[in-house]
């Protein structure tokens, strides 16, 4: 048998044997979903690097199965699940690989005045190709590992505290060196309404590190950031949900203090329901992300994005989404060459896809997808076009 009718096998096991156990009060919902992609860009290349890669274009096949538990003994709430993910390329074999998604999360309540969650997840995904050769087939294991602890001290009032812990590592030897791990605290002030708006107030401390990076004056190991939140959502009306979180951030590396961040970030969003069958969601912010560029201690991400669904009938639901971001590499590293410019780039990128129910555990959806970046470094520029459509069943 091969690995493809194993994993039928596997999935036909999931949809047929376990509702037979389930007990009275336990959801099981298996999964079962097969997905073929064509990318006439895979690589994301600039159109100058056309000729050095003939497989650019190529078509993939995702084959995925899983497995969503619900169980609610008493006051108590327990999700997990596993999801196990095979990816196979049709030019380009050298970067298959089977991937995994697992979550164990226990929402717990002791009386009426404390609650909270305790879990952990596992993901293992394919790095994105876009700053990748197409030699590399790296993949990306993340644990996560978290707890918190809610105490209502009023009808109005709530105050939580938590902690988590997250680690990324590099299966490839050429990203080693961004393997990463953080360690978090963090302590939040809530007010809600009857209606069900919130305020929230939080001090988040965070502390990262590269394990793998050589100790050296030009590259950071490790940093501390220090995070004052405010969190806000609101129900203005049955039509129109905003949310925003607005924060300053400090980052303070373990070297050089010119690499070191301080300033605003946030995101402001909203849910918009203008009829029954339609909705509309936007997004702006403001973001700090981590930097892997030779030139850059981190990189400050701005963007907006528009989404919209529609319901065109019971059976068939119309979706469009698009988005802009501006990617600004930032922080002296000290470690590249003087002059060298740092890296700007701008992100457009686009979908449209249509969702069809023939019955109810039955989906079916067609998909398209372009996208193109501009870079000041023509090297990174890109476009490119995908399809897909896929078939997937939820039990």
């Amino acid at each position: 048998m091969n690995r493809a009718s194993c994993w039928v096998a596997l999935a036909t096991g999931l949809l047929f044997g376990l509702p037979a156990v389930a007990k009275e009060g336990d959801t099981f919902r298996p999964t079962i979903s097969y997905a073929r992609y064509f990318d006439n860009n895979l690589f994301r290349l600039a159109e100058s690097e056309y000729a050095l890669l003939p497989k650019r274009s190529d078509q993939y096949g995702v084959l995925s199965a899983g497995l969503n538990v619900d169980w609610k003994p008493g006051q108590q709430q327990i999700l997990a699940s596993a999801n196990k993910t095979q990816v196979r390329y049709s030019r380009n074999a050298q970067l298959d690989y089977d991937g995994s998604d697992y979550s164990l999360k226990w929402n717990w309540r002791v009386g009426n005045y404390w609650s909270g969650q305790v879990g952990t997840t596992e993901t293992v995904s394919q790095s994105s190709f876009e700053n990748l050769g197409p030699q590399i087939n790296n993949q990306v294991t993340s644990d996560n590992r978290f707890a918190s602890a809610q105490w209502r001290i009023h009808p109005r009032f709530s105050a939580e505290l938590g902690a988590s812990e997250v680690v990324v590592k590099n299966s490839s030897v050429q990203q080693k060196p961004l393997d990463y791990e953080a360690k978090s605290a963090s302590a939040t002030l809530i007010y809600s309404t009857p209606k069900g708006s919130n305020l929230r107030g939080q001090l988040q401390r965070i502390n990262g590190e590269y394990p793998n990076r050589l100790a050296s004056i030009f590259v950071d190991r490790a940093y501390t950031q220090t995070e004052f939140n405010l969190f806000g959502d609101w129900h203005l009306s049955g039509k129109l949900t905003p949310h925003a979180r607005i924060g300053y951030i400090q980052r303070e590396n373990d070297t050089v203090s010119q690499r070191n961040f301080s300033g605003f970030a946030g995101r402001l969003s909203a849910d918009y329901y203008p009829t029954s069958k339609t909705v509309l969601n936007w997004a702006v912010y403001r973001e700090l992300g981590n930097s892997d560029d030779i030139n850059a201690s981190y990189q400050i991400n701005t963007g907006t994005s528009l989404g919209a669904a529609w319901l065109v009938t019971s059976k068939i639901t119309l979706r469009a989404n698009g988005s802009y971001e501006n990617r600004s590499f930032q922080g002296d590293t000290g470690f590249a060459p003087p002059g060298l410019v740092q890296r700007n780039e701008d992100t457009l990128s686009g979908s449209l896809s249509l969702s069809y129910a023939p019955v109810r555990p039955i989906m079916i959806d067609l998909g398209l997808q372009a996208g193109s970046r501009d870079s000041n470094i023509q090297a990174n520029d890109y476009t490119f076009n995908l399809f897909y459509v896929s078939l997937r069943a939820d039990f």
